[in-house]
This record gives C-alpha cells, sequence and structure tokens, in this order.
C-alpha cells in the first residue's frame, strides 16, 4: 500500500501559520546570574518574564546548603535538576539530578539546597508568597518582581538586558 502524499491543506492550517508568533531562542549564556536580594548564595538566571500570562521561567542557582526562605505557590510550578540536589525541609525527599518536581498551586515548603549545591530550570505560573511560620505573607515574587530584578541588575553592571518577555 502506498502512502498518497497530501499536497493542498486539508485541515486549514496554512491561514493559522501566518497569526502564530514566531519562535524564541534564548541563550543563557547571554545572561548574568543575577543574585538574590537577601539571600546569599542564591541566583537567578531569567529565561522567561511573560507579563501577559505571569508565566515566569528561570535557572535558580544555590550555593551550598543554602535556603530559600518558606513560601506559598499561588499556581502550579515546575522543576527541573540540572546540577546537585535539594529538598524541601518540610517533605522527606530529595531532588536529584534530572528529578522533575511539580508543585500544586496552595504547596507550603521551604527549599535547602543539598550539600553541593544545585541548579535547576523552574516553570512558574503566578506569584509565590514568603509566610512566616504563622502563614503570615511577608513578601513575594512574581514576573514583575523578576523583571525588575533583572533589568535592575543589567543595568547596574552596564548589561543590556535581553528581551524575556515572551
Amino acid at each position: 500500500m502506498s502512502n498518497p502524499i497530501i499536497t493542498e491543506d486539508q485541515l486549514g492550517l496554512r491561514p493559522l501559520k501566518e497569526l502564530t508568533l514566531g519562535e524564541r531562542v534564548i541563550d543563557p549564556e547571554t545572561i548574568p546570574w543575577v543574585p538574590y536580594e537577601g539571600l546569599p548564595g542564591i541566583f537567578v538566571k531569567p529565561l522567561r518574564l511573560n507579563r501577559k500570562t505571569g508565566v515566569w521561567a528561570n535557572l535558580t542557582k544555590v550555593d551550598g546548603p543554602m535556603q530559600i526562605n518558606r513560601h506559598y505557590h499561588v499556581g502550579p510550578v515546575t522543576g527541573y535538576v540540572l546540577q546537585g540536589s535539594w529538598y524541601y525541609a518540610e517533605k522527606d525527599w530529595v531532588a536529584r539530578p534530572g528529578s522533575m518536581v511539580w508543585e500544586p498551586p496552595g504547596d507550603i515548603h521551604t527549599l535547602i539546597g543539598g550539600d553541593e549545591g544545585t541548579i535547576t530550570l523552574f516553570m512558574l505560573e503566578g506569584a509565590l508568597l514568603y509566610v512566616d511560620e504563622q502563614d503570615n505573607v511577608v513578601g513575594h515574587d512574581d514576573v514583575l518582581s523578576h523583571m525588575k530584578l533583572y533589568v535592575d541588575y543589567c543595568r547596574a553592571q552596564g548589561i543590556e538586558p535581553v528581551d524575556l518577555d515572551y
């Protein structure tokens, strides 16, 4: 049996292609490691900061057994460990290279880097709220605060920020 060659646009996809946004390729080497304010040994390398959807992605680097303060996720988060390891003080597992971690909205935890530190790709939807032990909100991070952190750092270093709003 031969496979027929389709030469016409039977599904009507060609007109839709004209409406599609162009793809984006981001080279992480062109983006600096930005120190996380108030948390020595914690750095972020933003890869996507979409102000329309609130979706943001970054590489997070934790030098050694440093801690990212206890926080609550408004939306889901997906993490993929590239190097090292980390865990949540409130959980009984360790994320190692190749581990993919999905966090549901409403999850509260405290990230602690392994002794060797970690680099993890995180993809976030919406804000995270920093909370104290009584669950009072004491700070927040979202796509806008990360964009400001990135742009301010680049300007202070004399670096042209990459447009990550896509």
